[in-house]
């Protein structure tokens, strides 16, 4: 995950970053986070100089973003898979409906699960400011060629 934002606060190496801002986040499906900004810590681990109101750009690995979207999604769907086998074995004379309530708890329970430990224990792979963004268009904000062209053509 690559984001662009505006620094909000400087606390040591943690900063506040507001995101939302600039072109990229057009393409995002994200409307709360598009239209209000969403705001989100970062470390500064460079020790880049920043000021209140500078845009960085801040990044995630692709490995760090895959296992928290496993650590995320991978309980919840064997909670179904283990409320829907156990509820097979126990009752063996048991339909697809009592079977596909019982995965639904399950799974209802492996999302409470993952929301109560990600509570007690926050991701450890918080995003890490890359570069400052010098001032002028970004390369989120600047229209592709072909849409230049259009407006030329007007």
């Amino acid at each position: 995950m690559q984001e662009v934002g505006r620094v909000l606060k400087i606390e040591g190496k943690t900063i506040t970053v507001q995101g939302g801002e600039l072109g990229g986040c057009f393409g995002c499906m994200n409307q709360e986070c598009r239209t209000n900004g969403h705001q989100f810590t970062a470390e500064n681990a460079a020790g880049i100089g920043l000021s209140i109101g500078d845009l960085v750009e801040v990044s995630v690995s692709a490995g760090a973003t895959a296992s928290n979207a496993a650590a995320v999604l991978l309980p919840p769907v064997a909670g179904f898979a283990l409320a829907y086998a156990a509820v097979s074995i126990a009752v063996p004379s048991s339909g697809d409906a009592p079977r596909a309530a019982a995965g639904v708890v399950g799974l209802l329970a492996g999302f409470l699960g993952v929301y109560a430990l990600s509570r007690k224990n926050p991701a450890k792979s918080v995003p890490v400011v890359v570069r400052v963004v010098p001032p002028g268009p970004t390369p989120e904000a600047v229209p592709p060629p072909e849409e230049e062209a259009l407006e030329d053509d007007k």
